[in-house]
Order: structure tokens, then sequence, then C-alpha cells
């Protein structure tokens, strides 16, 4: 009895998996997109584990070049941005696999796991641990997991509401990739004997805006899950009004 359950079970979840969409989730968002959440999220471990470290242990603020105002923001700039592409791949794979959900959302909590997570010098020796697994769960597993249960509300929402989020997660995400260039900006000025640099001076620093080409490129992938959804949400209503 239990053999031919799983068998059926089995068999219908093959059938699932001679469409198109569950094979587009996994190359065009799983394959490519869990890298990259993967690097950008052990950046953002590393980059605030040397403050924590040194304010929590010694007292004192972690000298980057940068004054704590721009560290701050250019921390949440890349929370929130790792925050909302998490949770639009998540919507993205749910919109796509609605019926192969569990198996593609095993596969693309797997395969992010599977990149391994990175773990400051001196956090084993100290029970810090927990660390790099707190901002994991807190900016990519957790953001995706909701996306992936709120996916099935989409279809539901007409176009123009979801504009604006499509707007934010193009501003979240410029925002983020603004930051990549403060670190050498910020190094070369203190080189100098300069003060930190603010936020607005890093904003009127032309050189804090330059960036490499792959950062463009990775940032661009990280964008284009909301704009399937909303494409596919105006497909469908169009369809619908068709009929």
């Amino acid at each position: 009895m239990v053999k031919s359950l799983m068998g059926l079970v089995v068999r219908r979840q093959l059938r699932l998996w001679t469409e198109w969409s569950p094979w587009f989730a996994l190359v065009a968002v799983i394959i490519p997109i869990c890298p990259l959440l993967a690097r950008l999220c052990a950046g953002l471990t590393m980059g605030l584990w040397p403050s924590l470290w040194m304010k929590l242990h010694h007292g004192v603020s972690y000298r980057t070049g940068l004054s704590p105002g721009a560290l701050f923001s250019g921390f949440c700039f890349r929370a929130a941005a790792l925050t909302t592409w998490s949770w639009t791949c998540g919507v993205a794979l749910g919109a796509l696999s609605r019926r192969t959900i569990w198996v593609i959302g095993t596969l693309f909590f797997g395969l992010y796991v599977d990149q391994g997570w990175l773990f400051p010098d001196g956090s084993w020796r100290t029970g810090w641990a927990w660390f790099p697994l707190l901002i994991n769960f807190s900016f990519v597993l957790l953001p995706a997991y909701c996306g992936i249960r709120q996916s099935s509300k989409f279809p539901n929402l007409k176009v123009p509401r979801m504009v604006p989020l499509a707007l934010w997660t193009i501003t979240i995400g410029g925002l983020a990739l603004w930051t990549q260039g403060w670190n050498q900006v910020a190094i070369d000025n203190w080189s100098r004997g300069g003060p930190a640099l603010t936020l607005s001076q890093l904003a009127l620093h032309s050189d804090a805006w330059k960036v490499r080409i792959d950062q463009v490129l990775a940032t661009a992938v990280l964008t284009l899950p909301i704009f399937y959804v909303l494409a596919q949400n105006a497909l469908s209503r169009r369809q619908s009004t068709t009929k």
C-alpha cells in the first residue's frame, strides 16, 4: 500500500517536470541567483563582524575610513537589498512552479546552503558561530521562504500595485551597488590623512559611484525576478480581460 502510494506521488511529480516552468525556475533563477545571494551575504557578514567584535570586546569603533553614519547606512542598504532580492526570488519561484514548489524550494535552499557558511576568523573559538547563521537566516532564508509562501497572492494584485515594488527593487539595488565603491574611496582618502567620509561626502565623490561591470551584471540578475513576476501578472491580466 505504501509502496503504491509512493509510486503514485513520484509519477505525478515526474509528470509535472515535463513542463517547461520548473526547469526554467531551476536554470534561470536557482542556479544563477543562489551563488550571488550566498556571496553577498558572506560579504555582509564579514563587513559587520570586525565592527561588532571591536565594539563588544574592546569598546572602540573599527576604523574603516567611513563615518559611523555612513558605515551604518551602507549596512542598511546592503541588508535591505539582500532581503528584497531574496524575497522577490521566492515570489518568482512560487509563480513559476506552483505545483512543484516543494521540490523547487528544496533545491533553492539546498543549493544556497551548499555554498557554505562563511565564518569570520575567531567566531568558532569565541562561541560566535551563530552569527553568520543569524545573518543568513535573517536576510536570505526567511525572506525567500516568505516570498514563496506569499507568491500565491500575487496573481490577485493589480499591475499598478506591483510597479512600486519593482521601483523599490531597482532603487535599493542601485544603492547597494553604490556601496561597492565606498571602500576604495575611503582607503584612498584615509591614506592621505583625510577624516572619515560621511554619507553626503560619498554622494558627492565621483569615484564612489564607479563600479565594475561584473557588479552591475550581478545586480541586474538579482533584479530580474521581480520583472518576471510583473510581466507574468500583466500577461495573465490581459488574457483574462480578452476572454
